[in-house]
């Protein structure tokens, strides 16, 4: 922005006082052309090598094998979040993601011949609303690392936090997903 601009933006301040303005009159002092920029690619702003955890609280029923997440956390590194709300957004997505390849995803394989036999994807068992915890995504940026990504890597430990849930609430090490109750009353002895 020039100075002659600045000058006649009733707007723009010389003290550090804020000042706030309502979306249409921010809009109103950009003229006519509004905003436009054009971005170059920075290899110093991007790397490799996402890392994650995630832990979860569950509640199981020993006598009809019901899994049931209370609560999700996730701590991910994604080098240099761009936007923050979309990244928690994303982790969420990854924690859900999760629940249901470890809960509720049965796809079943014909062992000969390696075809799956579930009828198609319309029908396959998902987390809905009531299914889905409370969920905290922890954003680990300390590090200053430039931009690495973020996306599948959130879905990849959430069953695994969610088997060591089991294991620590009821004893029952369950190494077969889904984790369904069956194989939570085997993992007990309860069954054959």
């Amino acid at each position: 922005m020039n100075w002659e601009r600045k000058r006649r933006n009733p707007f723009w301040t010389h003290s550090s006082e804020k000042r706030t303005l309502a979306w249409k009159q921010a809009c109103a002092t950009l003229g006519a052309d509004g905003i436009a920029a054009r971005g170059t690619f920075q290899a110093d702003l991007q790397a490799s090598g996402v890392h994650g955890a995630q832990a979860a609280k569950v509640e199981v029923d020993t006598l009809t094998g019901r899994i049931r997440v209370l609560k999700m956390v996730a701590m991910q590194d994604c080098g240099l979040p761009l936007n923050r709300l979309a990244v928690r957004s994303q982790m969420q997505g990854g924690m859900v993601q999760s629940l249901s390849y470890g809960l509720l995803e049965g796809r079943v394989v014909d062992p000969a011949g390696g075809w799956a036999l579930n009828a198609n994807f319309e029908d396959y068992k998902l987390a809905h609303a009531l299914e889905i915890p409370e969920m905290v995504a922890m954003i680990d940026d300390e590090d200053g690392r430039p931009v690495i990504g973020l996306a599948e890597p959130s879905v990849i430990p959430g069953h695994g936090a969610i088997a060591n849930a089991v294991y620590n609430a009821c004893g029952a090490r369950i190494r077969d997903l889904p984790m369904t109750p069956d194989k939570v009353l085997m993992a007990l002895g309860k069954v054959g």
